[in-house]
């Protein structure tokens, strides 16, 4: 018997790509109402969307982050870790190579023209030793996603990676989908896992998600039972106020059209448009790359942030209108979801 995985069923956003031994599961697609260009929304207006939501336990309000020298931006530094690996650590295979997406629906399919991406091996040199698979294994099926480490013990993801979204029940505490369904495999190389496989201590996300399922605030966080950033290393983020158009961009993460457990790449490209809440890219990505970090390097000396340091966490691939038809888009890490994830990470 094969069981259904859960899926929005509001027409017209992708969220993860549901994976079984037989059958990938079609997602719910749905036209999506492009971002303001306009500057994001005043501290007052956004407390609301930006308020923290946890499976269980408290989550502490975020605390204000200061700009530098008076400029809107701001930013902390990652860690390459000690590169240390594990003696193998403990395997783990979630299956093999998945069933083809369905090529007609909306947003699955987000290779832009010749596929650009490249397999990253070995996974164990920083920055890709940073970024995790997320297997999630519920009611017999399998769903999967990416995330990145900014801090020893916590990634970040996309918001749909830990919780339907729009009000919508994960199965789980507070609506998230069930903590202990969860896997998450930093630097994962095929069946390789060189630094072991983690569990979730607690799922985070925000009411602009949780509740209203807006995809421009389609962010959340995983803490681990583990401390692999240690080791793997962690990102820096950064965020300003003024435009990233043009800024370089790199995506790298687990698409599911690649064999299952590949971390694949795509450099060399820039953001082609800002808007508040959102960037949009003609990096190529697909199914299950959802929370891969839209990264760049930095170098010494640059505003808010040195070294491999996050713009964006990518959810989306091509739906609705332009620039959303013609893009692969990600939540803009703002002010509000900087200080979100500095907190989540401190607390």
């Amino acid at each position: 018997m094969t069981s259904t995985p859960l899926s929005r069923t509001r027409p017209g956003i992708i969220l993860a790509i549901g994976i079984t031994a037989v059958l990938a599961s079609a997602l719910a697609a749905a036209p999506a109402t492009a971002a303001p260009t306009a500057e994001a929304p005043t501290t007052a207006a956004r407390t609301d969307v930006h308020g923290a939501v946890a499976d269980s336990g408290t989550v502490p309000a975020a605390a204000a982050q200061r700009g530098l020298d008076g400029v809107r931006g701001s930013g902390t530094t990652g860690s390459v870790g000690t590169g240390k690996v594990g003696p193998g650590g403990s395997r783990f295979d979630a299956g093999g190579r998945p069933a083809a997406s369905d090529g007609d629906s909306i947003g699955i399919q987000s290779v832009i023209g010749t596929d650009n991406r490249v397999r990253v091996d070995p996974t164990t040199v920083f920055p890709s030793s940073a970024i995790v698979q997320i297997v999630r294994t519920t009611n017999g099926s399998t769903w999967g996603c990416t995330g990145w480490l900014y801090g020893p013990s916590i990634i970040a993801t996309a918001g749909h990676c830990v919780h339907p979204g729009g009000g919508q029940n994960g199965g789980g505490g507070n609506n998230f989908y069930p903590r202990g369904d969860f896997q998450i495999i930093p630097a994962r190389n095929g069946t390789s896992t060189p630094y072991g496989t983690c569990t979730a201590t607690q799922l985070l996300s925000v009411t602009g998600w949780t509740q209203s399922g807006d995809e421009t605030y389609d962010y959340g966080a995983i803490r681990l039972s583990c401390a692999a950033g240690n080791s793997t290393g962690w990102f820096g983020m950064w965020w300003q106020s003024a435009s990233l158009t043009g800024t370089a961009t790199t995506v790298s993460g687990y698409p599911c059209d690649k064999t299952f457990g590949q971390q694949w790449r795509h450099a060399g490209q820039t953001v082609a448009v800002t808007h508040a809440r959102q960037v949009f890219y003609q990096n190529d990505t697909f199914g299950c790359q959802s929370g891969s970090p839209v990264y760049q390097t930095r170098a010494a000396g640059s505003s808010y942030c040195v070294g491999q340091c996050v713009m964006a966490i990518h959810a989306y691939g091509l739906h609705g209108s332009s620039p959303h038809s013609t893009n692969n888009h990600g939540t803009r890490i703002t002010e509000s979801v900087f200080n979100n994830l500095i907190t989540w990470r401190n607390s």
